[in-house]
């Protein structure tokens, strides 16, 4: 009983919930990167290109419904709406604009780049939003820790990010002649990066052996989810090496299912009385995932010219969810936002 105690395990919203959604969806990962081989061996069974049936079953079903899913806090929040009107509203114009001057101007492909490196950004802060959850709901919030913690979490993941970025072969091939040029960053980057990771790492063993030698509790959700988060990157990044397009989908799978269950369980906390929201909500967001998916592989399979056309909105709406998911989630802004998620009725 004593041991049991010493092992905090305070859930987000309850521990099969948290353990499915937020943590064990890093499975997703493994798994995509499971039917991509598979297609790969067995061609036979499904004549086509193993690059794009991975992708569109990604981004028609996992992707780009997790985009969509933004649109209940950006839009249907009335609260949220008018704090930040100008930005869900005239920021996604301006956006838009912006996307078909620079496809016009022929760079469509580094577009596309860019996006993808603001996306692992963008899944590193949400992943941190997780950590620092945990971290709060089990009462760990000792200096040293957060500095151990976040030290680990942050060289981690950073050293996987910078390694995929500074092994850069120029071009960079999306997809067959869609190619990108970008700038190759030094490896000593991502090298310094490793060697700062596996110091925070011994610490961080370290440390939670001494909490025990203490007689302090140890937060299993927060163990958990630093090594869900880093573990798949370090098997994206370092273990396996996959074309651009299967590389997106397998960083991303552990993502969106794990921000598809925060908005259902931002849906359900702030509109407690609304009647089949969360399903109405998965399912317009599955058939605009599909109607993407669609729009982008027949795109991919043109190589460029005029369908290329067809992926900007879609795009540029990517790029606004990377962006407004900073704003949107900032507790400290919203305190009934923050009660209401956080605190089991």
């Amino acid at each position: 009983m004593e041991q049991a105690s010493r092992l905090s395990m305070r859930w987000i919203v309850g521990k099969r919930y948290d353990l499915f959604f937020f943590i064990g969806s890093f499975i997703f990962t493994f798994l995509f990167f499971g039917l991509y081989k598979l297609v790969q061996s067995y061609g036979f069974l499904i004549k086509g290109d193993s690059i794009l049936i991975t992708y569109f079953i990604f981004t028609a079903f996992f992707d780009h419904p997790h985009i969509f899913q933004t649109f209940s806090r950006t839009h249907l929040d009335g609260a949220e709406f008018k704090k930040h009107r100008l930005t869900h509203t005239l920021g996604i114009a301006i956006l838009m604009v912006l996307g078909f001057i620079i496809t016009g101007m022929g760079y469509e492909a580094e577009l596309i780049v860019f996006a993808s490196v603001f996306g692992s950004f963008h899944i590193i802060r949400q992943h941190y939003g997780f950590l620092r959850a945990y971290k709060g709901i089990n009462g760990d919030n000792e200096e040293i820790d957060n500095w151990i913690d976040y030290g680990t979490f942050y060289t981690g993941m950073f050293a996987c990010f910078f390694y995929d970025y500074t092994d850069i072969t120029s071009p960079i091939v999306i997809y067959k002649s869609l190619q990108a040029r970008f700038p190759n960053l030094p490896p000593d980057i991502s090298e310094i990066m490793w060697s700062l990771f596996l110091g925070f790492l011994f610490v961080f063993l370290v440390r939670q052996v001494w909490r025990l030698v203490e007689g302090k509790t140890i937060n299993i959700p927060k163990i958990l989810l630093l090594s869900t988060a880093l573990g798949t990157h370090y098997f994206i990044f370092f273990a396996t090496a996959t074309p651009f397009l299967v590389a997106e989908a397998l960083e991303t799978a552990y993502h969106d299912i794990q921000y598809q269950g925060w908005m259902m369980h931002y849906q359900k906390s702030r509109f407690p009385k609304a009647k089949n929201l969360i399903i109405k909500w998965i399912g317009f967001s599955l058939l605009y995932g599909l109607v993407v998916g669609v729009i982008e592989v027949y795109g991919l399979m043109q190589e460029g010219g005029w369908a290329m056309w067809l992926f900007v909105p879609f795009t540029m709406l990517v790029i606004y969810h990377y962006y407004v998911d900073g704003i949107v989630w900032r507790f400290s802004d919203y305190p009934d936002l923050r009660k209401a998620m956080f605190e089991k009725k």
